[in-house]
């Protein structure tokens, strides 16, 4: 399963939710990748620094 297969909703949410966090200042951009990649990696991709 690719991201873009995720369903929108899904996206959305994940979308939403990292902008909260990053917005209360829990979450630096560094973090974020961190957990991207986490999630990106059970469907055998990986985030990249570009």
């Amino acid at each position: 399963m690719t991201a873009t297969e995720l369903n929108e909703d899904t996206q959305d949410q994940i979308y939403d939710l990292l902008e909260y966090l990053q917005q209360m200042e829990k979450l630096k951009n560094k973090d974020i990748r961190i957990l991207l990649d986490k999630i990106v990696r059970k469907y055998g991709g990986k985030v990249v620094n570009k």
